[in-house]
């Protein structure tokens, strides 16, 4: 199985987070692909995730009656790139320095 990522919905209980994972399955009818979606939940050693972090859920052996997964922080593969600023002095004069200065 692929591992899973989610949505953090909860983070009130210590050590642990609810995690929903949106999944797409094929209507067996209409062939329409549907969203479907399953909350897990899951071990938060350090109560680092709050609601709205995207996490990535890991198995692992049961931790207790309901977890038996392990959130792990999901690494952005198309985060923006920081835009790079313009330094002010270049040594080149401005257009609109050039036309007041005339």
């Amino acid at each position: 199985m692929k591992s899973m990522q989610g949505r953090v919905v909860c983070a009130t209980n210590d050590k642990t987070v609810a995690v929903e994972v949106v999944r797409l399955w094929p209507h067996p009818k209409y062939k329409r692909r549907i969203k479907k979606k399953k909350k897990y939940q899951a071990h938060d050693p350090q109560n680092q995730f709050s609601v709205g972090d995207y996490v990535q859920l890991q198995k692992s052996s049961p931790i207790s009656k309901t977890k038996a997964f392990v959130a792990v922080p999901v690494v952005a593969k198309n985060k923006p790139k920081a835009v790079e600023a313009v330094p002010l002095e270049l040594g080149l004069p401005l257009e609109s320095q050039e036309k007041s200065g005339e």
